[in-house]
């Protein structure tokens, strides 16, 4: 059986800064559960809302992964 070709997206674990996605395709992109995505939003992950739907924008999601970095090898005192 001849396998039809995947569409291109963008792959997993990556998250350009131009691009807006749902909350729960980042959370498929980087492979976290809807638990693991509440803990994002509760870490300061912003998100909006449109609807009922939560949107990440990229420029965002590379803002909050480096204050994330910063505050962890900071030490374990700032949160």
């Amino acid at each position: 059986m001849k396998r039809l070709p995947q569409p291109l997206t963008t792959g997993s674990g990556s998250i350009r800064t131009d691009e807006v996605m749902t909350l729960r395709e980042f959370g498929r992109r980087l492979g976290l559960a809807s638990r693991a995505l509440c803990d994002c939003q509760r870490n300061g992950l912003r998100t909006v809302l449109v609807g009922r739907t939560k949107y990440v924008v990229g420029r965002h999601a590379v803002e909050w992964f480096g204050k994330l970095a910063e505050r962890q090898a900071g030490g374990s005192g700032d949160g």
